[in-house]
């Protein structure tokens, strides 16, 4: 197992900056990892008494690979992470609209894409960092700014002082709110159920696939592990968040191909349902005087891509590079250049896709069908290239 010592093993002289990283998602852990790598000892606090072990895959693709290999987690990520070869897209009677070659992507760039349960994820992050550094079931209720530095106020009355702050705590983020007031969250008109299950026998488990329907997905995701992660969406009509896991089933029961065997094969009473209405945050924020936002603090995404965890990662191993040659100050001041075109347009086109997924008319969605067939592969595959490794090879720059 890799662990804290071996990564930071080359720490030269250490910072004295006092910094605060709030959130122990995968961004706030990749920031850690990045901090301490360069000699800095950041505070890391989680408002949960845990950090987030939830039920639910993740896609990491090319340009995470290549961070985590650059940053000596690949080997220990890769025990548990299960390779994909690709990422086929169907409609509801499980037929061709298209697909995206992953193995291709690999063979160009020596980087697989893989799938993972959130939690080992998690399990690889923390294990990489210095855990008397990390300190849970520590809310930020107030910050303030006194001279240059910020008086930070935790929900258990303790106030204290650091010189920067690192906001990496998610979709509601306090320090966002803290330093830009209320940005307004932006509804996509549609919500998600996450399960993880075991894999069927004879499912391919190196096949991942997302289908379309009238205004529902069904996403198929093998993970590693003889587990598969599975994601449902449908277009909000009112009391999704009351349904019952039969009843989710039965929504989503005109779907076939490989949905139909995990259906048939899935336990309801022993396995983890998760519910979220998705949105995204209505404008992107990155950087405020001393203050950086790192992942879906400052640039939630809709799920549409597989690139949420992705852009965190990138955000902070792009952090981390601009420390190697700048100042804390001046790298916070630099950090928005290097990650605001990259994060609005894979928010922007994680949008659209959206869009076309839950489109409401039959007649639309037929033509919609149509065309995703007639869209030649190459094309496609371009397009999904660019999302993919437009952070592989820049993320820093």
């Amino acid at each position: 197992m890799t662990s804290f010592k071996q990564i930071n093993s080359n720490i030269g002289a250490q910072k004295n900056e006092k910094i605060l990283i709030v959130g122990g998602g995968v961004a706030g852990l990749m920031t850690q990892n990045r901090l301490e790598s360069l000699g800095y000892k950041p505070v890391l606090v989680e408002k949960s008494d845990t950090l987030r072990t939830d039920g639910a895959g993740i896609l990491l693709g090319a340009n995470v690979l290549r961070i985590f290999r650059e940053c000596g987690l690949e080997e220990e990520l890769m025990r548990y992470a299960q390779p994909l070869k690709e990422i086929v897209s169907l409609d509801d009677q499980a037929k061709m609209l298209g697909r995206f070659d992953l193995e291709k992507i690999a063979l160009e760039t020596s980087y697989p894409t893989v799938a993972i349960h959130r939690k080992r994820l998690h399990e690889v992050l923390s294990n990489s960092v210095n855990q008397e550094n990390i300190h849970l079931s520590q809310k930020v209720t107030g910050i303030a700014q006194r001279d240059s530095v910020y008086n930070v106020t935790f929900d258990n009355g303790t106030v204290e002082e650091y010189d920067y702050i690192i906001g990496a705590d998610g979709l509601r983020s306090n320090v966002r709110e803290a330093f830009f007031g209320d940005i307004p969250l932006r509804d996509a008109g549609y919500v998600c159920w996450r399960f993880v299950c075991d894999i069927p026998a004879g499912l391919d488990a190196t096949s991942s696939s997302e289908s379309w329907g009238d205004n529902k997905r069904v996403g198929i995701f093998p993970i590693g592990e003889n587990k598969v992660y599975c994601f449902l969406l449908t277009s909000t009509k009112g009391g999704e968040e009351k349904m019952n896991f039969q009843e989710i089933l039965n929504c989503f029961s005109e779907f076939q191909g490989d949905w139909q065997t995990i259906a048939a094969a899935i336990d309801i009473n022993d396995t983890e349902l998760l519910f979220n209405p998705i949105a995204d945050l209505s404008r992107v924020v990155l950087q405020k005087e001393k203050m950086i936002l790192i992942g879906d603090a400052g640039h939630a995404t809709t799920p549409n891509l597989g690139q949420g965890a992705a852009m965190g990662i990138e955000g902070a191993y792009a952090f981390g590079e601009l420390l190697k040659t700048n100042s804390m100050m001046d790298a916070m001041k630099l950090y928005p250049k290097v990650r605001f075109e990259r994060v609005t347009y894979i928010r922007n086109r994680s949008w659209m896709i959206g869009k076309m997924a839950h489109l409401k008319s039959p007649f639309w969605q037929a033509v919609r069908n149509f065309i995703m067939r007639l869209i030649h592969q190459s094309t496609n595959q371009k397009e999904f290239e660019k999302a993919i490794l437009g952070g592989a090879g820049n993320a820093g720059k």
